[in-house]
């Protein structure tokens, strides 16, 4: 389970494989999961951050994500675009 949190936090920095510079939203995610904002990303603020974006997407705290909670997670996320 910690290996798929890893994979899908870490998948973002990979995307453009061959780039010597990260992306502002590369950065973004890096600082994001950075909690202590010590320059590292350990296992635990991975953890963490996990967790702290599961509560945002689980709108009716039942411990679960449905296709309608993630659905209105993207919605919010276009608008701030």
């Amino acid at each position: 389970m910690v290996w798929i949190k890893l994979i899908l936090i870490i998948f973002p920095f990979f995307s453009s494989a061959y780039a010597y510079d990260l992306f502002d939203d590369e950065l973004n995610y890096f600082n994001f999961i950075d909690l202590n904002n010590d320059g590292f990303v350990s296992l635990d603020e991975i953890s963490q951050s996990t967790r702290i974006i599961f509560q945002l997407v689980d709108t009716n705290n039942d411990k679960k994500i449905s296709i309608i909670e993630l659905k209105e997670l993207k919605q919010i996320i276009e608008l701030m675009k």
